[in-house]
């Protein structure tokens, strides 16, 4: 018998090569006037904003081009976005990038919506009025964020993370579009994907699992499985970015309506304390929570291996081993080994003495609600020691 679940409703998508091009067009059809484009720094010397951009001006449509969108986005430069929009009479958002300016563009709205303090809003369904019209364009092929209805920001003053989770978020529309891919270099795109495949992963062992979102997750595990290798040494390529691009969608669709496991729990106070590429870090950390994970886990690892195996045979397990857990748990260390992810916590700066308080900080999370496995202080501990070195 299947148990009773529910899904919540999404964005619309367009997704496709070439599909920024109808930004413009879709955000006329939305009712937007003077949109603020949102977006990180760096995004429009690299060319990635052209089609948008150019759209827009087919469309006739004039926009506000705001270039601050921070990494990691800290509530103050969520109001630097906020003062922008309104100083300039902005009627709609426009969202370009990774998980920094989409999460930046949610927490504003819900400000410019609501008022008050964004602290407000921590926690789940606090938001009461939708965000306005709003367009989401990944650019990453990792974060799933243009499909979520959460925003991850760095509090200064608490010095932590926070995260608004609310279906007033949600974007009206997510063009996913693998050619704004093409100039992503090799470490952030293996980040990226390694986000992905933690997103999947850990969305099939959520406890609020389900079988709708666990079928779009296996099909995200195939996707990256099968074309990551190819996507890191081109990201241009589109018969490896298309796949790319579709599996961090189909991952982000899912986990917004699971939650996460622990490998996010331990990656927060990592940037906390030492800074660096989210998905990196998930990539360093995934194999190791998949084993502290394997008591719960061992027939859905199994059902992954074959997904998680070298296509060519050359790393890793082999596509004629057996389907066992194991081999799943080996099939993620040759990818992120493969694709250049650093092999230790060391290796991108963690020290030992500040593990004792990371670990404290990643049992207070709420992924430890659920992780597939309860981890408390000790376990967490743990998790860091194994991977310092």
């Amino acid at each position: 018998m299947i148990q009773p679940f529910q899904i919540a409703s999404g964005p619309r998508v367009r997704f496709g090569r070439g599909e920024a091009a109808f930004v413009g067009e879709e955000a006329g059809a939305l009712g937007m006037a003077r949109p603020m484009l949102l977006t990180d720094p760096g995004l429009i010397a690299a060319g990635v904003l052209a089609p948008i951009m150019e759209g827009f001006q087919k469309a006739g449509m004039d926009f506000r081009f705001f270039e601050q969108a921070e990494p990691n986005p800290s509530d103050e430069s969520i109001l630097r976005a906020k003062e922008f929009y309104e100083t300039n009479g902005c009627l709609g958002m426009v969202a370009v990038g990774g998980g920094s300016s989409i999460d930046t563009a949610k927490a504003m709205g819900a400000l410019l919506a609501n008022g008050g303090k964004i602290s407000d809003f921590y926690g789940a369904d606090k938001v009461a009025k939708r965000v306005p019209a709003f367009i989401t364009v990944p650019t990453t092929a990792g974060t799933g964020s243009e499909l979520t209805r959460a925003s991850i920001i760095t509090d200064i003053e608490w010095g932590t993370k926070a995260s608004i989770h609310s279906d007033a978020l949600y974007a009206d529309l997510a063009v996913v579009d693998s050619s704004l891919l093409a100039t992503l270099p090799r470490y952030f795109a293996a980040g990226a994907l390694m986000d992905a495949l933690t997103h999947a992963i850990e969305s099939i062992g959520s406890k609020r699992s389900t079988p709708w979102t666990e079928a779009m997750c296996m099909q995200a595990v195939a996707l990256i499985g099968r074309h990551a290798r190819r996507f890191v040494d081109d990201p241009a390529n589109p018969d490896s970015a298309d796949p790319l691009a579709l599996a961090a969608a189909l991952a982000g669709a899912s986990f917004t309506n699971t939650g996460l496991g622990i490998v996010h729990g331990l990656t927060h106070p990592v940037y906390s304390f030492f800074g660096g590429h989210h998905g990196t870090t998930n990539g360093i950390l995934l194999a190791s929570v998949m084993r502290f994970n394997l008591p719960a886990m061992r027939e859905k690892y199994a059902q992954m291996a074959p997904h998680l195996a070298d296509p060519s045979g050359k790393s890793g397990p082999g596509p004629g081993d057996p389907g066992t857990a194991e081999a799943a748990i080996e099939g993620v260390r040759a990818i992120a080994r493969d694709i250049g992810i650093p092999p230790s916590l060391g290796a991108i700066g963690v020290k030992e003495e500040y593990l004792d308080r990371m670990a404290a900080d990643a049992a207070k999370s709420a992924t430890v609600q659920t992780n597939p496995v309860h981890a408390d202080e000790a376990d967490m501990k743990a998790i860091y020691t194994e991977l310092l070195e």
